[in-house]
């Protein structure tokens, strides 16, 4: 008989309810189990209030560890649930990390062993789509109590914010803290006249107010007030009455926070006594919004950031009396003209630095590098060749829509079976129905895969390609140069004395 060196591993989430799954129970079933068979347990990992769709806890990390280490060569669970949620994960544990690492797997409970040949059916690849599917609907549920909490006045959140605080004799409440309410309500006062956020955050730092974290006694705390904290307590409708029902949700499956945009944020008004009157409250958003309108990003210039002082080497500046510009929305407001320029702001400024007048226009410079580009690309003959690229790259496009219907009709397969296995368990079908359906279910998977992977071998790896390929095919959907394009051609432009110019180009 092999010389076995086993571990059990036991783990507990928050949403663990049952009493079987408890830690202590969990280690009864699988110690009694080792000591039935004769087993030797040498290490036992514990991941108390972890999620099963994490595929990184600290106890499974370690266990981990040691198994490369060939520290342990055989792994008791209580249920395979206990490992991992996660259908993916439940399939390279057993089908590629454990056989290659030469550990027998028992999940005692589910009367699963892997055997000392690792033997092992589908029935594992089942559980793991029975697991995850378990904690999509556990999300779902949780997800459901919390919306309908916060639609009750509820406040769940963690931390609270700034000109809060928790009431004592409710948790879910929040009532106003005295001792910072001023500052709040004084933030709110200045920016309505006319104070910017950041003369705010200045005039706070020299009365030495301490700032949020501070005064919460948060682990990570500012020192200063800065003009991101008073602009996130302009912006934070709590301090208003109103609570936000869906800032963001926690996805299990993802394994990550969501959160919503501010434009499809839903408020419940009037959950708690408010600091700043609605009506304050909506004045200073409508004015942030102006000020936001107005400060348009700058329109980007064919040539912006590749021109240079030749005298002093310092990059030269764009200017235009009417620049064309384009809001955040990517509206471009203004027409083109002739009025922009570069120039070389340095010698107004340290002339000991930069003791010449350099000054070019735009209209003049673009005529002149895109000449000198458009002769070096007819000299590498890149047109002819980017044709064939292009048609290379559109030769793989029905192999892509291919593998897209391929990979849909698989999802569709295992959502069909997630239906199949609930009907089984309500009964709505029988046993004998459900093999059968599933050994059709796995069939059909089996065949989709080999078809993906025949397109997956022989698809060219378009990553393969040059970095001139690439740019080629840019050109080529572009139709026009822009300044991002210019960036990958030109590596630097120099302006002299009398408009002397020198281009240097990456191609």
């Amino acid at each position: 008989m092999k010389d076995y060196k086993a571990a059990i591993y036991l783990r507990l989430s928050k949403e663990d309810i049952e009493a079987n799954n408890s830690i202590d129970m969990q280690r009864e079933i699988t110690t009694h189990y080792a000591k039935q068979h004769n087993y030797n347990i040498i290490e036992e990992y514990v991941d108390n209030g972890y999620s099963g769709i994490l595929d990184s806890r600290p106890a499974l990390d370690k266990l981990i560890t040691d198994i490369t280490r060939n520290k342990i060569n055989m792994l008791i669970v209580k249920d395979m649930s206990r490992l991992t949620r996660d259908k993916n994960l439940t399939s390279y544990y057993t089908d590629i990390f454990f056989p290659d690492n030469d550990v027998r797997l028992i999940s005692v409970t589910e009367y699963i062993d892997t055997g000392e040949r690792y033997e092992i059916d589908d029935v594992v690849a089942l559980r793991g789509i029975v697991n995850q599917s378990y904690l999509e609907d556990i999300s779902k549920k949780i997800k459901a109590v919390k919306t309908n909490l916060k639609e009750q006045g509820k406040f769940i959140e963690g931390s609270v914010a700034y000109g809060y605080k928790k009431d004592e004799l409710d948790k879910t409440k929040i009532v106003i803290d005295e001792n910072v309410a001023n500052i709040v309500k004084e933030i709110f006062e200045l920016y309505l006249d006319n104070v910017g956020p950041l003369e705010i955050a200045n005039r706070l730092n020299a009365r030495h107010i301490q700032t949020p974290s501070q005064y919460l006694n948060l682990k990570n705390q500012g020192k200063y007030w800065t003009k991101s904290i008073v602009d996130r307590i302009l912006n934070n409708p709590i301090y208003c009455g109103r609570l936000v029902l869906n800032k963001y949700e926690n996805n299990l499956k993802l394994k990550k926070r969501i959160v919503t945009r501010k434009s499809e944020y839903k408020y419940l008004e009037n959950t708690h006594e408010a600091i700043i009157h609605p009506t304050i409250f909506d004045k200073v958003q409508e004015k942030k919004g102006n000020i936001k309108k107005e400060n348009l990003k700058e329109y980007v210039c064919l040539l912006k950031g590749l021109v240079f002082c030749k005298n002093c080497g310092r990059k030269m500046s764009y200017k235009n009396s009417s620049p064309i510009r384009i809001d955040k929305n990517g509206k471009v407001t203004g027409k083109k003209n002739n009025l922009g320029y570069f120039i070389c702001t340095e010698h107004y400024r340290h002339k000991d630095v930069c003791n010449e007048w350099v000054k070019i226009m735009e209209t003049n410079l673009n005529k002149m590098v895109l000449n000198k580009v458009s002769k070096r690309l007819k000299k590498l003959q890149l047109g002819k060749y980017a044709d064939d690229v292009m048609a290379y790259k559109e030769s793989l496009n029905p192999n892509l829509n291919e593998t897209k219907k391929i990979k849909n009709e698989i999802s569709k397969r295992e959502s069909n079976f997630k239906i199949l296995y609930s009907k089984k368990v309500e009964e709505i079908i029988s046993e004998e129905e459900f093999i059968a359906e599933y050994n059709k279910y796995q069939e059909e998977i089996t065949e989709l895969k080999k078809k993906l992977d025949r397109l997956e071998t022989n698809k060219i790896s378009y990553s393969s390609k040059s970095e001139i390929d690439k740019l080629i095919i840019e050109f080529s959907e572009t139709k026009k140069f822009d300044n991002c394009i210019m960036k990958k051609l030109v590596e630097k432009i120099e302006i002299g004395k009398d408009n002397e110019v020198k281009i240097t180009l990456k191609v």
